[in-house]
């Protein structure tokens, strides 16, 4: 039976092109070596710790499930839809080879198996469904639905126009992940799916070259989009934790959610009984409604009133670095640099025109690749995150 999988281009930019162009995928982890005689998920775990002593255990499963379902699961004849990083397109093949260890790719790469596309621009809104359960830190992805596999298996078998794109409501988004993510990271996803959209809009108008406006100010808009849905993915995280939190009397609690300041007027509310604490600390954070989670700072400081944020960024910068298995390695500065970076550009779009410092007749440049990374940084970063605060969950219990 045909299978559909989903496999993540790594963050390397070398790697698309090696894909399409020498016609494979490949994933990371090359450290473990050739896996051929390795074929039960003990044996490949075993040899993923040794490899990478120093991951964490839940890192190394999730390692461990991916190389497996590399190494024996796929299938030559299986559908494969790979998440290219230089576009907001996707591309489409088929597995055409069994599991192979190569040492002549770039460095990081060794597992891979061989493809023959059949697409290598499809737009997302036409497989936005398939998108929708893929865990935004995964590599590698089986996709379950029967229908879901035969409607790519159509989709890779058929040069002929592509279907409408598939419109997909908030609802149905936190419906197909309610079993895996919050609401809020649900959302997120949906506005950064929205976000991927209007990048792939510019890069069809570009080649339309359509005259009336700038096109790269479409791209422009995608970059907006994406930081306000990280923004809004902060507070709304934020708030879902500090409810829970404000509605479990005796457990113990972060510092700062402690020092947690209410207005006389809530807290004579609860006193009188008109509201309980949980509804108080809600109105609370709607009143503070005008701050903004986008600096670095501000999000560690928004997070600590739910979790403990000791090394906050280095510790999401060690899940970005475990849970991708690509080669590269992140530090917590590094990962504040390039949120720093996100954002700032941002506010010179939004308050600046976007003005090139070295040519201020002109914009900076931009392009769908450039607003794609972003959008995929961002989204990956976030659920690091959440790996990050649900680690201080599991361990306050």
């Amino acid at each position: 039976m045909t299978q559909a999988w989903i496999v993540r281009a790594g963050r390397d930019d070398s790697y698309e092109e090696l894909a399409l162009n020498k016609d494979l995928i490949a994933v990371g982890w090359s450290a473990t070596g050739d896996l051929s005689d390795l074929t039960t998920l003990t044996a490949i775990r075993n040899r993923v710790l040794s490899a990478y002593p120093s991951v964490e255990h839940q890192a190394a499963d999730g390692y461990s499930i991916q190389l497996l379902a590399f190494r024996s699961r796929m299938a030559p004849g299986d559908v494969v839809l790979l998440l290219r990083r230089s576009s907001p397109d996707v591309a489409l093949g088929r597995i055409t080879g069994g599991y192979e260890f190569r040492k002549d790719l770039a460095a990081g790469i060794g597992h891979v198996r061989a493809v023959t596309w059949a697409r290598t621009d499809l737009p997302r809104a036409s497989v936005e469904r398939e998108l929708l359960a893929l865990p935004a830190l995964t590599t590698v992805y089986r996709i379950n639905q029967a229908e879901t596999v035969a409607r790519l298996e159509r989709l890779a078998g058929d040069p002929q126009p592509l279907p409408d794109a598939v419109v997909i409501r908030p609802e149905v988004v936190a419906a197909a992940r309610a079993d895996e993510v919050s609401e809020p990271f649900a959302n997120l996803q949906r506005n950064l799916n929205y976000a991927r959209s209007l990048a792939t809009a510019g890069q069809h108008l570009a080649l339309l070259k359509v005259g009336a406006f700038e096109i790269s100010d479409v791209f422009r808009a995608a970059w907006v989009q994406s930081v306000a849905a990280l923004d809004h993915w902060v507070r709304q995280e934020i708030r879902a934790r500090m409810l829970r939190l404000a509605a479990q009397p005796g457990v113990e609690k972060p510092r700062a959610f402690a020092a947690f300041q209410i207005s006389m007027g809530l807290v004579e509310q609860v006193q009188m009984g008109k509201a309980t604490l949980v509804d108080a600390v809600d109105q609370q954070l709607r009143d503070r409604g005008h701050l903004v989670y986008q600096h670095p700072d501000k999000i560690r400081e928004g997070f600590a009133l739910v979790a403990d944020v000791n090394g906050f960024w280095n510790r999401v910068a060690k899940v970005l670095t475990e849970q991708s298995g690509d080669g590269i390695s992140f530090t917590g500065a590094e990962v504040q640099d390039q949120l720093h970076q996100i954002t700032q550009r941002r506010h010179k779009i939004a308050h600046e025109y976007d003005e090139d410092p070295e040519n201020p007749s002109r914009k900076r440049a931009i392009d769908a690749p450039g607003a794609t990374k972003t959008i995929d940084w961002i989204e990956q970063a976030a659920a690091a995150i959440l790996v990050v605060l649900d680690t201080n969950v599991q361990a306050s219990k």
